[in-house]
Formats: C-alpha cells, sequence, structure tokens
C-alpha cells in the first residue's frame, strides 16, 4: 500500500468517526448527563485509538479493527495485543468523563441537572 492511499484510508476513516459520533452525541442528548458523558467518551476512544497492525510492521489502524482481525484470522497473535492498550484507554476515558461530571457539579451544585451542556457553553 502507497502512503498516499494509507492517508486518504486513514482520512475516509476521520471522516466517518466523524459522522459516528456527531451521531452518538445527537442520540445521547436526552440522557442524563451521568450516562451522556461516559457513553461519549467510551465511543470516541473506541474509535478514535490506533494501534500497529502487526509487529513487524510500523502501519498504525483502529485499535479495534487490529482486535477483530487478530481475533478473527490470525492464529499466532493475540487479540490482546490491541485489546489491552484498548482497554486501558477506555477506562481513562470514563474516568476522564467521571472526572468532567465531578467538576460540573461541584462549580454548578443542583443547577447542573437543569441544564444542557450547549447551555453552559453559552451555546443557545
Amino acid at each position: 500500500m502507497t502512503t498516499k492511499a494509507y492517508m486518504w484510508g486513514w482520512f475516509a476513516y476521520l471522516l466517518g468517526c466523524v459522522g459516528v459520533l456527531f451521531v452518538l452525541w445527537y442520540i445521547t442528548r436526552p440522557f442524563a448527563s451521568a450516562v451522556r458523558l461516559p457513553l461519549r467518551a467510551v465511543g470516541a476512544a473506541l474509535l478514535l485509538t490506533p494501534w500497529s497492525v502487526s509487529p513487524e510492521h510500523g502501519e498504525l489502524a483502529p485499535a479495534w479493527v487490529v482486535v477483530v482481525f487478530d481475533g478473527l484470522f490470525q492464529e499466532d497473535t493475540s487479540p490482546w495485543r490491541a485489546g489491552a492498550p484498548l482497554l486501558a484507554i477506555l477506562v481513562v476515558a470514563v474516568l476522564v468523563a467521571l472526572a468532567e461530571i465531578w467538576r460540573r457539579r461541584r462549580k454548578y451544585g443542583d443547577r447542573y441537572e437543569d441544564y444542557d451542556d450547549d447551555e453552559y457553553a453559552g451555546v443557545e
């Protein structure tokens, strides 16, 4: 695969991720913030975490794709080669989302659940 084709592939994937994350953002709008923020963080982490295609090559692919292909088609490698780092990133994403929920509740108190994220950001 040429470098140009590799870059175009990543561009198409990232463009698709923007669409998926927008739909996830839209679907989770009516959820409570304690559910909404971790779901969005997990979605972004799952889609945007890269990992090497194989130990011998330097090319990167989405980690979830590497986990699926290693699990289904590779007999000599384990899906945990990319699965463990992906799981670690997902845990970090949830912890960051929970820290943001805690920060907002601490800053806004009881008023926090009465408003949407857009109102906090000044968007009307």
